[in-house]
């Protein structure tokens, strides 16, 4: 008993101590290029005697993202720790022209940064993003880039942005990475965007309701609202006035399950697309008789409709972006006996792919009507 006590006040002494103030922990960091270099900042959060704490962004620029370390190193006093870095943004420029599996492996090789810290595109750069003094009552704009992807994650708007899931998505054969794109309005970082990659290179962007159908057609779908607006000619049954083309329905507590079957893969492939969703009307724009078993029907079909119609023009958008967030090249591979598909091989296939959509809609409950 004595020897382990001894060795318990052994093994104690060895810690390193760390003294608070002199710790610079980094939260957040951004990347764009310049020229043949990288252009970094590193968002730092340093604590004061009194108790406070300051943030501030130190930039570096170099061959590497180890030189870059070493240059931000060489700027500050205090020890710099990455093992509280939140997000990780790169820059439009750079990931559209370059590629950034080179700067998403380097961290997934360091044992101090986890496999859960977010990535995220920064238009028009990264920096703009990083150096923004806007955000809220956070302490600092790592922790405020953090907390907003978060949220669109939890009702959501977003698909998986995790560095784990861009590297799982990036060797995944048939299946593209998705990341949030952030920009500036008033100088504050805002979501608007969903950026597109083939590989691991930026391809283009669409707007968050169609990343709605992204991440419907990846997964399953259980939270969140939809505003979808339908032809008025559509639900004219219910409408108490006749005026106008349109009217808009916001859907809320959605349920979906998807399945996409591959129906054959020869001359071209092609998929059947089946989408239940469940789900009740929190608002519409305009006034409406009561909505009952008998009528709803009315309702369910336009926006059945309207959804595959929407559906219908992503797929389009994706196909001509080559780049498959959905994963139809995955479920081709996987229902091909003794197929060893390759990007290449699959990128020829999908252009000319067919995928035939289906919509089915059960309204359980209908709320506000304007």
């Amino acid at each position: 008993m004595k020897w382990m006590i001894v060795c318990m006040l052994l093994l104690s002494g060895c810690v390193q101590p760390r003294v608070l103030e002199r710790q610079g922990i980094i939260t957040a960091a951004g990347f764009d290029k310049k020229g043949k270099l990288y252009e970094a900042g590193s968002v730092m959060l340093s604590f004061q005697t009194a108790g406070s704490s300051m943030s501030e962004v130190i930039e570096a620029t170099n061959k590497t993202s180890k030189g870059i370390r070493q240059d931000l190193e060489a700027q500050t006093s205090h020890d710099l720790g990455s093992g509280q870095i939140r997000i990780v943004v790169y820059g439009k420029e750079l990931a559209e022209q370059e590629g950034i599996f080179p700067l998403t492996d380097t961290l997934q090789r360091d044992a101090n940064i986890g496999s859960l810290v977010y990535l995220a595109i920064g238009e028009p750069n990264a920096k703009t993003v990083i150096k923004s003094k806007k955000h809220e009552d956070t302490p600092d704009i790592g922790t405020y880039l953090y907390r907003l992807i978060e949220k669109n994650l939890r009702s959501e708007s977003l698909l998986a942005a995790t560095l784990h899931e861009f590297i799982h998505s990036y060797y995944d054969i048939g299946k593209d990475p998705v990341l949030p794109c952030l920009s500036l309005r008033d100088d504050k970082p805002i979501i608007e965007k969903v950026a597109l990659f083939r590989g691991d290179k930026f391809v283009g962007t669409v707007r968050l309701d169609e990343s709605f159908y992204i991440k419907m057609l990846a997964s399953e779908y259980n939270t969140g609202l939809k505003n979808i607006t339908v032809s008025r000619d559509e639900v004219a049954p219910l409408l108490i006035k006749k005026k106008g083309k349109k009217v808009n329905i916001v859907m809320n507590e959605i349920r979906t399950k998807r399945k996409i079957t591959l129906v054959s893969q020869k001359p071209a492939p092609h998929f059947r697309v089946t989408v239940k969703m469940q789900t009740e009307i929190l608002e519409m724009s305009e006034k409406m008789k009561p909505i009952m078993q008998a009528n709803v029907g009315i309702l369910e079909r336009a926006i059945e409709k309207q959804m595959k119609k929407e559906i219908e023009q992503l797929l389009a958008k994706l196909k001509a972006y080559k780049t498959d967030p959905i994963g139809f090249g995955q479920i081709y591979d996987h229902s091909v006996r003794k197929l060893q598909l390759t990007d290449k091989q699959w990128l020829q296939l999908y252009e000319d792919a067919r995928m035939d959509i289906d919509v089915n809609v059960s309204i359980l409950r209908t709320g506000t009507i304007d």
